[in-house]
């Protein structure tokens, strides 16, 4: 089974040291969010939808050095993360988990190794690589220290099937659904308001 919960302090972007020390993650799992959010559905555009396109994107976050090539194997590798995490956020949304989503991510993530350190005042995972791998890696960072404190459960996929846009549930019981109660959230109520319409008139 796949654990649900997530969050981390990360000493700066995703890619760099992910620690255990201290229970602010907002600034990595904001990162983590950004990146999975760069596939817009509901807009039909992906903004990493070439090996380029990727390039382009972590250079402008200053995320890999210029000089870092982002070939068709490591574009796999990027999307392949970006969509698994996706899919662990619409787990978090109540949604069965998508199977094929998971194999590629953990077939990803087995190429994105990290180093574990410690001391009396915690632990560390710093990507072994550099690199669009390191970056990847420092995703995966991410998402290890959110499960083990418990603040992954509160990343979710909004439920709209034409949205997924990924969320933070900032509800008290971390009962949230939807991205935007007055965007997704209203049309869901009106569609599931029509379909018992017909129901009723059908009757």
């Amino acid at each position: 089974m796949y654990d649900r919960h997530m969050e981390l302090h990360i000493d700066g972007p995703p890619g760099h040291a992910a620690t255990g020390r201290g229970p602010d993650s907002s600034a990595a799992l904001e990162g983590l969010r950004d990146f999975v959010n760069t596939n817009d559905l509901e807009g039909g555009e992906d903004e990493l939808e070439l090996p380029e396109q990727l390039h382009a994107w972590l250079l402008a976050r200053q995320l890999i050095p210029e000089h870092v090539e982002v070939d068709a194997n490591a574009h796999r590798r990027a999307i392949a993360v970006r969509e698994g995490l996706r899919a662990l956020g619409r787990a978090n949304n109540g949604e069965p988990i998508d199977v094929d989503q998971m194999d590629a991510l953990n077939q990803a993530a087995a190429g994105l190794p990290v180093v574990v350190s410690a001391d009396p005042d915690g632990w560390r995972l710093t990507p072994a690589a550099t690199g669009i791998d390191g970056f990847l890696a420092g995703l995966m960072g991410t998402l290890a220290r959110s499960m083990a404190d418990g603040s992954w459960s509160r990343v979710k996929a909004c439920r709209r099937d034409t949205c997924r846009w990924l969320f933070f549930d900032q509800s008290r019981n971390r009962s949230g659904t939807w991205c935007s109660m007055a965007g997704c959230g209203s049309r869901m109520k009106a569609r599931a308001y029509r379909a018992r319409q017909r129901e009723a008139a059908s009757a």
